[in-house]
């Protein structure tokens, strides 16, 4: 019998007189957590139907190959270091890394682990954390264009000298520039041009009534 055989067995469960074995199996299937047992050859021993749920991969096929080939390649070196540090006595506290789904996909796991030394084992709870970690994008990418455009307006609320004859604005450059062509220098707004209703009345109407438009 060989050791990795004596490993997987030591994972497995054992029945109890008082039948909390069972109890153990339906909490460790039912859970909506990623649980796992991991060796520390690097393989996982046991999993809970949840993997299946979240990566799409069989248990089997998580079982067949190195945890760390699921692992995306960015994250490899951190959750190597991780895993090393749990065999050595440490624990993992919400530690993140990315997980290789069937399509392709990555998704954000968090992990609780701590190590069962005397049978070379890693005891693991993962969360599917991908949904908060793009909610966490996502809100830094609004911040960041909130923080670009107060800085823009910033910029626009400076006191800009302004010529009194044909009304160009003298910026930072010491450049005499229209209004339309500050602003588009500037910032990123762009313009779409319409006709105030002053104009319509002072300019546009009486072009319109005027001699050779009746």
């Amino acid at each position: 019998m060989t050791q990795r055989t004596n490993l997987i067995r030591a994972a497995e469960p054992t029945a109890s007189v008082d039948g909390s074995s069972a109890i153990e199996e339906r909490f460790f299937e039912l859970s909506i957590d990623m649980l796992c047992v991991l060796g520390f050859d690097g393989y996982f021993r046991r999993l809970n139907a949840a993997w299946e749920r979240t990566l799409g991969f069989t248990i089997e096929e998580l079982k067949s190959r190195p945890f760390l080939e699921f692992v995306h390649p960015d994250d490899r070196a951190r959750t190597l270091n991780q895993n090393r540090d749990v065999r050595g006595g440490g624990q993992a506290l919400s530690f993140e890394n990315r997980y290789l789904c069937r399509d392709g996909s990555f998704r954000w796991l968090r992990w609780n682990a701590t190590r069962d030394s005397a049978q070379q084992l890693i005891y693991s709870v993962a969360r599917d954390v991908t949904a908060a970690k793009n909610a966490e994008a996502e809100r830094e990418r609004l911040v960041g264009e909130l923080q670009a455009a107060l800085a823009k307006i910033k910029v626009l609320q400076e006191i800009l000298p302004i010529c009194s004859y044909c009304r160009k604005l003298r910026d930072h450059d010491n450049d005499w520039l229209t209004v339309e062509a500050y602003i588009s220098r500037h910032t990123s707004s762009q313009f779409s041009h319409g006709v105030c209703p002053e104009c319509m009345r002072t300019h546009v109407e009486p072009e319109l009534s005027g001699p050779g438009n009746e």
